[in-house]
């Protein structure tokens, strides 16, 4: 931080939460880095990146995200349910809440799994489309259960006084972070087409042509 030419920029914070270390943005102006400092080799910066975040750190993405909502159904929602909220309906409601909530998280674990699979047995290429899959069903899973866990919760399930808001904001940018959910899902429309159409191709604004 200290080579001439770097200085850190805006500082933001996501949902009005401060993560530790932050995102800031972090300006080169005409840096200079010296030969032994080059990690890789030059002009191959990208293909780290694309590494690092690629088809496994997807997956380990995926597979990290069904863990927040699952606490949202096994203390959050049931507690309430049981100890709290006791007007006409509300037990029965957040009982459904709790087995629709129970139900997506399997499914999407089982989808994290089968794209796991696919990755090991006829490899990233291959899976592309599951793996894009899972980028928009685990995340929007998510959501809804942690939504719900707000529902329940009524005021305070938006406050700091729960984990709740700051799990749903974490799952909200993870469908930008992991790449947004319309480009993944470009990818998935691609390739079901193709095993229709082999022909077909799609224009870089989304016409398709033949």
């Amino acid at each position: 931080m200290d080579t001439e030419g770097v200085s850190v920029g805006l500082d933001p914070h996501v949902f009005g939460y401060a993560e530790r270390g932050g995102h800031p943005e972090v300006i080169y102006r005409d840096v200079r880095v010296p030969l032994d400092h080059i990690l890789g080799e030059e002009g191959g910066g990208f293909a780290i990146a694309r590494h690092v975040s690629g088809p496994g750190g997807s997956i380990t993405a995926c597979a990290r995200s069904g863990s927040p909502s699952a606490p949202s159904i096994s203390w959050s929602p049931l507690t309430r349910a049981v100890h709290v909220r006791d007007e006409p309906g509300a037990q029965g409601l957040i009982q459904d809440w709790i087995a629709e909530s129970r139900i997506e998280i399997d499914m999407a674990r089982e989808y994290v799994l089968h794209a796991a699979y696919l990755m090991d047995t006829v490899g990233n290429k291959s899976a592309a489309a599951e793996i894009a899959g899972i980028k928009v069903a685990v995340p929007n899973m998510a959501l809804k259960v942690i939504d719900r866990a707000i529902q329940v919760h009524g005021a305070a399930g938006v406050t700091q006084f729960t984990p709740l808001a700051h799990m749903y904001a974490g799952m909200r940018t993870l469908r930008i972070a992991d790449g947004p959910d319309e480009v993944h899902k470009m990818t998935i429309a691609r390739r079901e087409i193709l095993k229709h159409h082999p022909g077909f191709r799609m224009h870089p604004l989304g016409e398709s042509a033949s």
